[in-house]
This record gives structure tokens, sequence and C-alpha cells, in this order.
């Protein structure tokens, strides 16, 4: 009569119980654990580069504020500029609530113009690939010209993503924002560029 090793008994007792995992059983978890590393690769953060441009319109008569340049008319003073725009994106509710910052560095003749945007953004799949998110949230301004100045207000935004890969997406948003200290101004910003999920 052939005797068993009782640790191969124990071993072959316990595997029937499910308290330890056969071959396969190892195998379909490092297959479902693959698959679970596979979906969190894709990471609650982004970050995001893009060229954009800005238009500043403070209502009122000429020379009004100290963002007015040559573009400026009787009625309104305006001030366009390009710059690059950094974005940090969190998930916060998968799928429903996102935060995101971003600043802008737009120089130009008159000095630095640096709008900042918090904003709650709600995202939409469109497919696959593509997806578009409506955020609203809180804005400020610094300006350089002549002499620093900040203004405050509320923001919103439009945008659209189109994903390369799982990490990697073009990028378009548009946003407006109402500034209302230390004057009244709108805010028009178009921006484009790319983002990288981690």
């Amino acid at each position: 009569m052939k005797h068993t090793h009782p640790l191969l008994s124990l071993t072959a007792a316990l595997i029937g119980l499910g308290l330890v995992a056969s071959p396969a059983r190892a195998e379909q978890a490092r297959d479902e654990h693959g698959v679970e590393h596979e979906e969190h690769a894709e990471g609650l953060n982004l970050m995001s580069l893009k060229l954009a441009g800005l238009e500043l319109v403070v209502p009122g008569e000429e020379g009004a504020g100290s963002v007015t340049e040559p573009e400026s008319s009787d009625e309104s003073s305006v001030l366009r500029r390009v710059g690059i725009s950094l974005g940090y994106e969190r998930v916060l509710i998968e799928g429903w609530l996102e935060a995101e910052l971003n600043v802008l560095f737009a120089p130009g003749s008159g000095g630095l113009t640096l709008p900042v945007d918090l904003l709650l953004k709600t995202p939409f799949e469109l497919g696959s690939s593509f997806e578009a998110s409506i955020g609203v949230g809180l804005a400020t301004e610094w300006l350089t010209a002549g002499e620093a100045e900040t203004a405050y207000g509320v923001a919103s935004q439009l945008g659209g993503y189109y994903w390369v890969d799982p990490r990697f997406a073009v990028v378009l948003e548009a946003e407006y924002s109402l500034l209302v200290q230390p004057e009244t101004a709108h805010e028009f910003v178009l921006a484009s560029g790319g983002a990288f999920r981690f």
C-alpha cells in the first residue's frame, strides 16, 4: 500500500476546502489582479499642457482699467494674449465628479496676465475614445500692466478629450470667466493641447 506524505494530504484537503489556491485558481487570481491593475493604470490624476488664446474685455470708457492695449475702443478695453496653460485634474467620484486647477501664463508687452481657475466638472462618455465635460468654479486673475492688480470672479468650462490610448489624450477646452472685483470684466479662453493620465 502506498503511503502519502502527511503534508501532501493536508494540502489536498485544504485545496478541497478552498483554503489554499490550486494552480488553476492561483492563475485565475493573477489574471483578475492583472485586469484590476490594468484598470487602475488609467489613474485618478490628469496633467495637461495646452496652448491657449485669451481675450479679456473690460466694458466702459477708453482707458478704464489697466488692461488697455491698442485694440481698445471707446466702448471697452480689450486685452488679447497667447500663452501656455498648465492643468491638474483629480477624479473625486469616478464617472461623476472631477476637480481641475488651471494656470495660464500669458505674457505680453504690457506685462504678465496670470488667470487661475478652480473648477468642479462632470464628465460625459461619448464613446470608447471620446469624452466631454462641463464645469463651473472660481476664477482669479493677476495682471501686471504698470502695477499689479488682482481680479476675482466665477468661471465656466466646456471641454473635450480624445483618448489616443488609456494614458494620453488630445484636449480642447473653452472657458468663460466673469470677473467682478475690482471691476467687471469678461474673459474668454480657448485652449488645445495634450493630457497625460496617471
